[in-house]
């Protein structure tokens, strides 16, 4: 029966496989004989031009900021959001549930669409992008939170409570030591990729370095684009390091006397209150209810002529379009980081070699995907093959940073004594490593796909298809009813994609 089942599944992926390369028009001749030409910008970055290093500072320093108080902001109203949430913090069904929906529907949006949407509230500047970063920081600590809240033990302090204490103190006291140093380790997490995010947003007007690096590529200037990218990817070093480093410290794996804790606990005050007070908040305020009632009005009442035609231009064509994309992205993305996660492991390759590896693997997040995606538009031209293989080249970073995590984690103890025994090395390792990668693996490619789906929207801004360039096109003309078929389309196919992950996941807990 569990044979019959896996060929299923084989049968299923190899389908969905065909039918994706199919509708996003595939093609190995094209990339043999184009693919040099994806070199083309990257060869015209270098060298950088250090003159314009000056001038890129501050929006980095409006980027970095931005990225700071988005996170910390979103950090704490995520953690009392994954509190009201909980069913065991919250047993009020018709107060939780509610909650829930309206975190699932802000979590389908991108950051750079929710930047957008902000420039009509608040206006142009650094202060639309951090409220992007809040929201969606908040929307998925909020997600991430009560998941593991829920999936806590419960024994204990029901117990307490029985004795005569709190349900909240109960909470307190077991629950809450036990899910916070995981939530801390995901905010640092979050906190890397709001780097990244943050560096884009300026390209809708919300602040950063994104108009700048949006400014330099419309006009060419691939020398000075390098040096924005190179001071970019000498911030994400800084703060993978510094992540890093933290992220041991709650693991335990490091210790950290008070007087750290208390160093640590000023630097970050002193960012986030530098961050807050040199936001630029805006003269008028009140100037956004117009937007607001308008982009309601058009989530309310839909274009349903989009909602169920099947022309190229209208949402279920888009929809599949949207999911192909991200899934050859996905795939794409994990069989080249399942090989670099090896190169770059410290317990596999020697320290030098794994070390450069990694400093690949990072240079690699630090392009933003819109820069990709007009670096494959010159192979491909564009549409959604060249958003399928940005998709790919932007899932290799965050997908190997998992699957490395996962190596280092590996008890080679089984393996050994199975190599002891006489069993030959690739039948002990898919008996006793296998299994211990398998399941944290595939927890990292269905997170990858989730996102993927979300991120396509932002290729809109340079045309490599799915469902984003109809958006941002309808944002910018200002077509709301344009925008909430859109908008309905991408909560339905992420929300199928969750109930189909989650269900995935119950299943294999079961099992």
């Amino acid at each position: 029966m569990k044979k019959s089942a896996s060929l299923r599944c084989g049968f299923l992926f190899v389908l969905i496989t065909a039918i994706s390369l199919w509708k996003v028009q595939f093609s190995l001749p094209l990339l043999w004989e184009r693919g040099s030409r994806f070199f083309d910008i990257a060869r015209a970055m270098v060298p950088p031009d250090l003159s314009y290093v000056p001038v890129v500072l501050r929006p980095l320093w409006a980027t970095v900021q931005m990225s700071v108080a988005g996170t910390v902001l979103g950090a704490i109203a995520g953690f009392l959001g994954a509190v009201f949430a909980n069913s065991y913090t919250n047993p009020l069904p018709y107060l939780r549930i509610p909650f829930k929906a309206v975190v699932h529907l802000i979590r389908t949006v991108p950051a750079l669409i929710l930047a957008l949407v902000c420039t009509f509230f608040v206006g142009i500047g650094s202060l639309a992008g951090t409220i992007a970063l809040f929201l969606s920081t908040t929307v998925v600590m909020t997600r991430i939170g009560y998941e593991d809240m829920e999936n806590a033990n419960l024994k204990v302090p029901r117990c307490l409570e029985v004795a005569g204490c709190s349900r909240l103190r109960a909470f307190i006291r077991t629950v809450l030591p036990h899910v916070l140093p995981g939530y801390l380790t995901n905010v640092l997490y979050l906190f890397e990729s709001n780097v990244r995010h943050a560096s884009i947003l300026g390209y809708v007007g919300a602040g950063g370095i994104g108009l700048l690096l949006n400014e330099r590529i419309a006009w060419r200037q691939y020398h000075e684009v390098g040096a924005i990218l190179m001071l970019l990817y000498g911030i994400v070093l800084m703060t993978e390091g510094v992540s890093e480093w933290l992220r041991k410290v709650l693991e335990g794996k490091r210790t950290l006397g008070k007087n750290g804790k208390l160093a640590v606990a000023a630097i970050v005050t002193t960012l986030f209150t530098a961050s807050l007070v040199t936001l630029e908040w805006p003269t008028e305020w009140g100037r956004g209810n117009a937007a607001a009632s308008a982009i309601f009005a058009g989530i309310c009442h839909p274009d349903t002529a989009m909602l169920f035609s099947l022309s190229h231009n209208d949402v279920p064509y888009l929809l599949v379009e949207t999911f192909c994309i991200a899934f050859l992205g996905t795939l794409g993305g994990t069989l080249i980081a399942v090989w670099l996660s090896f190169f770059a492991s410290f317990r596999i390759l020697p320290f030098p070699v794994a070390l450069v590896s990694r400093m690949g693997l990072l240079l690699i997040r630090t392009v933003p995907a819109f820069v990709y995606g007009l670096m494959w538009i010159r192979v491909t031209g564009p549409g959604p093959f060249a958003g399928a293989l940005t998709l790919a080249l932007c899932s290799i970073g965050l997908l190997a940073k998992r699957f490395l995590i996962a190596i280092d984690e590996i008890q080679l103890g089984p393996y050994a004594a199975s190599r002891a025994m006489g069993v030959p090395s690739v039948r002990a390792f898919w008996r006793t490593v296998r299994p211990q990668l398998s399941g944290r693996y595939a927890a990292a490619i269905l997170y990858r796909m989730d996102v993927n789906i979300r991120e396509a929207a932002i290729l809109g801004v340079v045309g490599a298809g799915g469902i984003g360039t109809p958006l941002i096109l309808a944002m910018m003309h200002y077509e709301w009813p344009q925008v909430g078929a859109l908008f309905w389309g991408m909560v339905l196919l992420v929300t199928i994609v969750d109930v189909l992950s989650e269900l995935w996941r119950k299943k294999n807990r079961k099992s």
